[in-house]
């Protein structure tokens, strides 16, 4: 593999990666706040179009990459409808740190 296929794909892998937070809070906490349903089974789909023609093209660093987007937000996908409307202590608006008054989001919990 050349070098920039290298770059390739440690970049395909590290975005893979920066899913993790996102999929550990989504399982642990029960908590889909936040998350759109709609807008992950739309990038699933896309994915999975775009993958089909990576693996069409035979380029390995972009077949890497739509795999792990597929699992990735396919189990965001999932887990966002499991999970439908369930938030965490540390999402609700009654919860210690920033508060939700209106339309306006303060640190202190004075109306704006």
């Amino acid at each position: 593999m050349t070098p920039s296929g290298l770059l390739g794909l440690g970049g395909a892998v590290l975005s893979g990666y920066a899913y993790l937070p996102q999929i550990t809070h989504l399982v642990r906490e029960r908590c889909s706040a936040g998350l759109s349903e709609r807008a992950f089974t739309l990038w699933l789909t896309s994915s999975s179009l775009m993958t089909i023609h990576a693996i069409a093209i035979e380029s390995l660093v972009f077949t890497v990459l739509g795999t792990q987007q597929i699992v990735s937000t396919g189990i965001i996908a999932f887990f966002c409808r499991r999970y439908r409307g369930k938030v965490c202590p540390s999402h609700r608006p009654d919860s210690v740190g920033p508060t939700v008054r209106g339309d306006a989001v303060t640190a202190t919990g004075a109306a704006t």
